[in-house]
């Protein structure tokens, strides 16, 4: 059992928590005042009330990180505003919990929390997925993420490629009420116009050459929980109008089918487009824009938050280590220098290709230099550029899958058939690497 810190200023409920995590078998050392809190960083487990008499549980937490102490943090307050919702998100806390509470919710959490804690070996540093980051920027962001994750309304994320956009939908989710629920994404631009509206709505038997069953849409999935709409900006126009019409109502039709049917989402989309542009020239509706923008999240590219370069690449270490088994302990000045100077284009994904590459080849001790992509990128591209001009449009298609597949032959063989490895590289999921392979017959 992990040892916990109480504090909290309201004698009585101070004894009955303390109570009821002793018996559970925590071993609890509780104070009133967090200046009475000794060697904070030693415990396994912060349990902090918000609301305290000389200092507030916000400005302690605060103090708490900018020392560098990274424990895991439960809040409990009577007081579950959005300010201090997205306050206390600032701060990294695991969750908050409204008083009154039952015992049962508040043994269970504690327990998950110390159980995530004890598999990871050591205090939870980083936020959820690659959305890290202690600059000013990120910080902004963090805050309107606390206030999007207390409330049911509509988010859009805008940010280049890689920035980190699905990550942030994601942890959106599972900071919301709605966590439990499913987590359902759609990626406009990845399926063809004329079946995009049946995989959002669903369809009848019937409705079309080849419907032979009925087939719910990712919106009905979604049912209880968040649908996240990837790349809004590539949503064709007619579509556009049914998407809002639902918006408004929660109301939808399968195509083919009369029966009107309504589904309990929250929705998050996101974009690289500039869709503000794309209203004045006619190719997004303005009234969709404004019932999505709800929430406007603006991530910013990494060339823009460079100081929270150094913690990305520990983080990319940590976990290319663990992936891979290997053991490199750091950068070397020279190294983490040259990664700050670099323009990353693309931005956190390109960072993570970059060091997961880096940890292959070097295995153990420090990084001495990156392995960088762009000067491959650019001899690639021209030579890309000459062999285009020599080729007719009917042998596009195919000159872009023989080099795909040579491009994935070698790296299999590079790294002895590990899937893993190669699906990291290159940025993708291991079930696309799975159906290009299957694709390309390799």
């Amino acid at each position: 059992m992990g040892s916990i810190l109480l504090i909290e200023d309201e004698r009585n409920a101070r004894y009955a928590l303390k109570r009821v995590l002793e018996d559970a078998g925590f071993s609890v050392v509780d104070v009133e005042d967090p200046k009475e809190a000794k060697n904070p960083d030693s415990f396994s487990l912060l349990i902090l009330d918000l609301k305290l008499k000389n200092l507030s549980g916000i400005d302690f937490l605060q103090e708490l990180r900018e020392r560098g102490i990274n424990v895991p943090v439960i809040v409990i307050t009577a007081y579950a505003n959005p300010e201090n919702i997205i306050s206390a998100s600032r701060y990294g806390v695991v969750d908050i919990l409204k008083k009154p509470f039952e015992r049962e919710e508040l043994l269970e959490l504690v327990e998950r929390v110390l159980e995530e804690k004890e598999s990871s070996g050591e205090p939870q540093r980083y936020s959820e997925g690659v959305i890290v980051g202690e600059s000013k920027k990120m910080v902004e962001v963090f805050k309107k993420v606390g206030m999007a994750a207390s409330t049911d309304m509509n988010v859009l994320l805008v940010g280049e490629t890689g920035v980190g956009k699905d990550m942030l939908a994601k942890v959106i989710h599972e900071k919301s009420h709605r966590k439990e629920g499913p987590f359902i994404a759609i990626n406009c631009s990845a399926i063809p116009e004329n079946l995009l509206e049946a995989e959002l709505f669903g369809y009848r038997k019937g409705a079309f050459t080849g419907a032979t069953r009925d087939i719910r849409g990712k919106i009905e999935l979604a049912e209880g929980g968040t649908l996240f709409l990837d790349e809004i900006g590539d949503m064709p126009l007619p579509l556009q109008a049914k998407l809002l019409r639902f918006l408004e109502t929660k109301s939808f039709y399968r195509l083919g089918e009369e029966r009107e049917r309504s589904s309990n989402v929250r929705v998050i989309a996101a974009t690289n487009r500039n869709l503000r542009k794309m209203i004045e020239e006619g190719n997004f509706r303005e009234d969709l824009y404004y019932r999505l923008s709800q929430i406007l999240i603006e991530i910013p590219p990494l060339r823009e938050r460079k100081e929270d370069i150094p913690i990305l690449i520990e983080m990319f270490i940590d976990r290319a280590n663990k992936e891979f088994g290997t053991s490199v302990k750091g950068v070397s000045k020279v190294a983490l220098e040259e990664a700050i100077s670099y323009e990353w284009k693309g931005n956190v994904r390109e960072l993570k290709n970059v060091v997961y590459k880096t940890v292959l080849e070097t295995k153990g001790g420090y990084i001495e230099k990156f392995i960088f992509d762009q000067e491959c990128r650019e001899n690639v591209e021209e030579l890309l550029n000459r062999c285009m001009s020599m080729l007719s449009e009917e042998e596009y298609k195919e000159f872009l899958a023989r080099a795909e597949k040579s491009l994935l032959r070698y790296l299999l063989d590079k790294y002895e058939g590990n899937k893993s490895k190669v699906a990291n590289l290159l940025g993708i999921s291991r079930n696309t690497l799975r159906m290009k392979l299957k694709t390309l017959g390799l």
